[in-house]
């Protein structure tokens, strides 16, 4: 009878013996709690920003919970817990060797802690379903995850945000947008060989001094600024009468609105390492000049490219580009008067989405907003020299544009920023009131103040903040101002999307959701259209508002404070679209960074 070694004993114990099985309800009631914060967000009443900051930290919160239960669980070896950590590092590692040029860091770190939260939910559902199966198969299982889960990263780019907050991915072989309009238009300058230099030629009969009529869109967001509409009535039923596409062209980055006036249309674009201004033919929607400046915006959240609308004005064309390029130039033919450069006269730094006041051309003067400090922040230039004119402090950031108003028969230049909304002389630059933002939520405005009646206008500081309907009154004696709150409202908080008010109720969007809020007391009617980031005009004489979708859409939505009633829709362009749209007659434009279109639209 032979005997048995005492450590063949001890090793058929260990080989026999079950593995230790996980406890995996902390990591399921963990990445199902993420989940439901993750998407629940959405339904609160947040501003976008504070949706995204809480979904960044409820994936810190997973990301800490989750590690922490796996160093100190039972059912893993040591082993096992630093070796698959140290694959994954691994093919992080490999993924960003290999990933696309393209493809900018700063969105990337989102996506990162997101990927990460996706690890740690695949990680716990393979365990679950793994949990019967051997220590081997388990590990194996989970160094895949590992692995693989950063393939994202390798084989997408980046092309800025979308207005909710999460990047815009791509795959990393397709052109983008600018790469093909550069490519058109290479081959557009070779067909043309020999027609032009830096300006396309015009003819000479159309080179004349242009001037303006009553309907010509001679503005961001029109004449006066406010995105109201007179004189047009559409008619509304387009399945009878559809909007009928006269022209679409490709045009490069940028979020400028298009102005009109005559037959010509005036934007601006990045083209690679030039930022444009541009005239286009409004019959055609081809290029008739151009004046390009050697610099290039790119932000990795916003996107490429200018932001700001130029103005109509004189005979001239007023437009500022998002390193502070200022230009001033001939609208018949874009030969150049002037150029300052903004940020050059303030000591400002470039803001981080760029510079995008839209110039407010009043009593000789091109008004726009710096951000310098001390006096550096509102500057205003000699409209026909573009000498300088005077400079005020009002704050150091922000995104909106100056807005002419009249106060007790006073003209006055208002502009919103994140320390103050400020009230200034035109002509002089001297500051007529302030009201200081520390009565709201601060952050960095990108609306425009919004007239209501001859004392009262609407403002926001700040998507967190909300709005609030300000009263503006002169004293007695005609020398002190009072500017006091008539209410203050979370239920409309425009983020960089514009509203619009049409008898006692203001239509704009909550966040990303359309919304409509009693004029009078600030509460809320109905929050329902889900257009993503848009922007809304309103038909006056008819009632309607219509609505740009960030994908593009067109949508007639009744001016109705009772129901959010959609009267029609079309798709007018693809891509990202956050640029207002125009109309002038029966013509509507519309925008984006990647193209421009014209619809002819039957009216009653």
């Amino acid at each position: 009878m032979s005997k048995t070694d005492g450590s063949d004993v001890n090793e058929t114990a260990r080989e026999t013996k079950p593995p230790r099985q996980l406890r995996l309800a902390i990591p399921l009631a963990l990445v199902a709690l993420y989940w439901f914060a993750f998407f629940g967000f959405t339904f609160l009443e947040l501003a976008t920003f504070q949706v995204f900051l809480y979904r960044v930290m409820a994936t810190l919160a997973l990301i800490v919970t989750f590690s922490l239960w796996w160093l100190f669980n039972r059912g893993m070896s040591w082993g096992e817990k630093f070796a698959i950590p140290i694959v994954a590092a691994a093919g992080l590692g490999l993924a960003f060797l290999v990933r696309s040029p393209e493809l900018e860091l700063k969105p990337v770190v989102s996506v990162l802690m997101f990927i990460l939260a996706v690890a740690m939910t695949l990680a716990t559902l393979w365990m679950l379903l793994a949990r019967h199966a051997t220590p081997a198969s388990r590990r194996r299982g989970l160094f895949a995850i590992g692995l693989l889960v950063w393939a994202p990263i390798a084989l997408i780019r980046t092309s800025g945000m979308s207005g909710g907050g999460p990047p815009e991915m791509h795959w990393r072989w397709t052109a983008s947008a600018e790469e093909e309009f550069l490519a058109a238009r290479q081959q557009q300058k070779a067909a043309t060989a020999g027609r032009g230099t830096d300006s396309v030629a015009r003819d000479a009969e159309l080179a004349e001094p242009i001037v303006p009529s009553e309907t010509d869109w001679t503005a961001f967001r029109g004449p006066n600024r406010d995105a109201v509409l007179h004189g047009v009535k559409l008619v509304t039923d387009w399945e009878k009468s559809p909007p009928k596409e006269l022209w679409r062209q490709r045009i490069g980055p940028g979020w400028s609105s298009i102005t009109a006036v005559g037959n010509l249309l005036f934007t601006q674009e990045q083209r690679g390492d030039v930022e444009a201004v541009i005239a286009l033919d409004a019959a055609t929607g081809e290029e008739v000049w151009s004046h390009e400046d050697k610099t290039r915006f790119s932000e990795e959240l916003g996107g490429d490219g200018p932001r700001a609308t130029p103005t109509f004005a004189d005979g001239c064309i007023y437009a500022l580009g998002a390193t502070g390029v200022l230009n001033c130039l001939d609208a018949a033919d874009g030969s150049l008067v002037w150029n300052r450069n903004i940020a050059d006269d303030s000591g400002a730094k470039i803001p981080e989405w760029g510079f995008t006041s839209s110039p407010l051309v009043v009593d000789g003067r091109v008004i726009v907003f710096a951000g310098g400090a001390d006096d550096q922040s509102l500057l205003a230039y000699d409209s026909e020299t573009g000498e300088p004119a005077w400079n005020i402090a009002s704050g150091g950031h922000s995104y909106s544009s100056p807005q002419l108003a009249s106060f007790g028969g006073v003209q006055q230049v208002l502009y919103l920023s994140d320390k103050e909304f400020t009230a200034a002389d035109p002509v002089t630059g001297k500051k007529v009131w302030g009201f200081p933002a520390s009565q709201m939520r601060t952050g960095m405005p990108a609306t425009q103040p919004h007239l209501i009646s001859p004392n009262e206008v609407m403002i926001a500081f700040s998507e967190a903040g909300g709005t609030m309907l300000l009263n503006v009154a002169l004293g007695a004696e005609g020398k002190e101002w009072s500017v006091e709150p008539k209410w203050q409202s979370r239920d409309l908080k425009p983020y960089f999307n514009d509203y619009v008010r049409y008898e006692d109720a203001v239509y704009g969007f909550d966040g990303n959701i359309f919304a409509c809020v009693d004029l009078k007391t600030g509460k809320r009617h109905w929050k329902k259209g889900r257009y993503g980031a848009g922007q809304v005009l309103l038909l006056a004489d008819q009632g309607l508002l219509l609505v740009l979708s960030e994908q593009g859409e067109v949508i007639l939505v009744e001016a109705n404070p009772e129901e959010l009633k959609e009267v029609a829709r079309f798709q007018a362009i693809e891509g990202k679209t956050w640029n207002h749209p125009t109309i002038v007659g029966d013509r509507l434009y519309v925008r984006n960074a990647e193209e421009i279109a014209c619809y002819e639209l039957t009216l009653e």
